[in-house]
């Protein structure tokens, strides 16, 4: 049975090539905007952003959602009529074993602790498109940006979850987060290719960024723009 939709995002038109996807919270999007020529707003609705742009003559586009996989879900749901190639998350995480503030992760697998993730994969663990991470960890070598590969665990939200963290980190997850599983598992179920690269801004001690929200350093995203637009 196909998925019903509601047009929550009221978009002018469907979108076509990749997506960015990324938490409203975790960015300026002012910023966001200012690393790309020519942004096209797409969305009509106040809670969910969308926009475009074309980069090397290729359209990127770019949804901004509330935090969580549920708010998640439903933009990808409403974005799923459209021609999308690749789905990329961007956003904050926090640190496991040892993984320090600062690092960049980009997840080549991840464990389904929350719901909703579970349920679309049907597993507890889902992967990482290979070939997409081997591309933007080429791309961000090149760029001299640092990364590490590595295992990301999701969980339903942001609190009372820390017998969970603990078995992930047991398990070998490098970070946390809330949306990656659920991204990774919706590419899993549609046949569409897909990453999270998120920035850590909490170590497992509890020690935070004094800047986020919202994330400072874009470099890494003018990187995967690139990427996309060239693989």
């Amino acid at each position: 049975m196909e998925p019903r939709t509601f047009n929550i995002l009221r978009l002018k038109r469907k979108l076509s090539g990749p997506l960015i996807t990324y938490v409203k919270s975790d960015f300026d999007e002012t910023a966001l905007t200012q690393l790309v020529q020519n942004p096209c707003w797409l969305s009509e609705s106040g809670e969910y952003s969308v926009f475009s742009c074309l980069h090397e003559g290729k359209e990127i586009n770019f949804m901004g959602t509330g935090s969580g996989p549920a708010s998640l879900l439903t933009g990808l749901f409403e974005v799923l009529s459209s021609n999308l190639s690749t789905m990329v998350r961007i956003g904050a995480c926090g640190g496991l074993n040892e993984t320090g503030l600062g690092e960049i992760i980009i997840s080549d697998k991840s464990t389904c602790m929350d719901k909703i993730s579970f349920l679309l994969a049907k597993d507890e663990q889902v992967l990482a498109d290979p070939k997409l991470v081997h591309q933007i960890s080429n791309t961000f070598r090149n760029d001299g940006i640092s990364a590490r590969i590595g295992h990301v665990a999701s969980v339903d939200a942001m609190y009372m979850f820390e017998a969970e963290l603990d078995r992930a980190e047991k398990n070998g997850a490098r970070c946390w987060d809330l949306e990656t599983s659920t991204l990774l598992a919706f590419g899993k179920r549609f046949g569409i290719r897909a990453v999270s690269i998120l920035e850590v801004v909490s170590d497992k001690n509890g020690v935070a960024s004094e800047t986020y929200p919202p994330i400072q350093h874009l470099r890494f995203v003018r990187s995967i723009i690139a990427s996309l637009s060239n693989g």
